[in-house]
């Protein structure tokens, strides 16, 4: 019973819900708070075969008001003269897997959805969420900057130690080269027949 009157009072407060569906009827009650207000009730089905499903709203004496069969989304709106309990109920007309998404709405009903001081407490919880943002915006800045600095600097060192590696190839180069001439000119004028 305390389940259900906490799910009445979701329902009447114009609440969305979602439910898997069966061959069995699912139903939630909806409590009319007056006569003659409008009961609305949005839908969508998702799954397998979803066009084999069926939507109707029954009086608590079980007479339905309104069915809708073959069907996977839509809208029911249905007058409920009386103010009495009433049911909107959800049924597969197979074995498929099915969910169905669905909310309430009766006319007449005042919902309040928010309180001025609701909208102060919003107002700075806001007002400091955009200060975070700016100091991530400012710390995303300040961060690509300095990769770009980065890679200034890297490309600078990349630079200068391909150079390097030139100039000591370069060097290495010129001093085999140099040993080469000098150790060929020593020999060239040498005689090496073998007399001691």
């Amino acid at each position: 019973m305390k389940y259900l009157l906490i799910l009445s009072t979701l329902i009447v407060l114009g609440s969305s819900l979602s439910t898997q569906l069966s061959q069995k009827p699912t139903c939630f009650l909806v409590n009319s708070p007056e006569e003659n207000s409008h009961l609305t009730v949005n839908y969508i089905v998702s799954g397998l075969d979803e066009n084999q499903t069926d939507v109707f709203i029954k009086k608590k004496d079980g007479e339905i008001l309104i069915k809708v069969q073959n069907t996977k989304d839509g809208r029911i709106r249905e007058l409920l003269k009386d103010k009495d309990n009433y049911y909107v109920c959800f049924q597969s007309r197979d074995q498929s897997y099915k969910m169905v998404s669905f909310d309430f709405d009766i006319e007449g009903v005042d919902k309040e959805y928010a309180q001025s001081e609701q909208f102060e407490l919003m107002s700075k919880e806001l007002q400091k969420t955009q200060k975070n943002f700016q100091n991530i915006y400012r710390n995303q800045h300040w961060i690509s900057d300095r990769e770009n600095a980065h890679a200034i600097i890297l490309d600078q060192t990349e630079k200068s130690v391909q150079w390097c590696a030139v100039i000591k190839v370069g060097v290495l180069i010129v001093i085999s080269l140099s040993q080469i001439y000098i150790v060929y000119n020593y020999f060239k004028d040498k005689d090496l027949s073998g007399q001691v």
